[in-house]
């Protein structure tokens, strides 16, 4: 991945931590839901790895960002994700960007 200016956009880490997201994103396909997956990433651990469930548990805000972030706070044990990393295989929509806002993560990589 290159970024506007011609610098690498994306770390080995990077890479590594968003094919997890796309592994998970696989899991959603394979039970008729969209392909989204997602990985928290604190101190270079995974706290949080989801993909989208609505359809398995008929609840529309079951997507891989929300479920991600729930298991990632219940890791820290506070709300406040700072210093956590979200990988998602596409840009969030609105509800999660929202929810990513307010779980105040310092970083989003799609």
């Amino acid at each position: 991945m290159i970024g506007p200016n011609g610098e690498p956009a994306a770390s080995p880490s990077d890479e590594q931590f968003m094919r997890r997201a796309i592994d998970a994103a696989m899991i959603a396909e394979e039970n008729g839901d969209v392909p989204i997956g997602a990985v928290i990433v604190y101190q270079n651990q995974v706290i949080g790895r989801a993909w989208n469930q609505r359809e398995q548990l008929n609840d529309p805000t079951a997507h891989a960002e929300i479920i991600a972030l729930t298991q990632a706070a219940s890791y820290i044990g506070s709300w406040r994700l700072h210093g956590c990393t979200i990988y998602v295989t596409l840009e969030p929509c609105p509800m999660c960007a929202g929810a990513l806002v307010l779980g105040r993560l310092d970083r989003l990589v799609y």
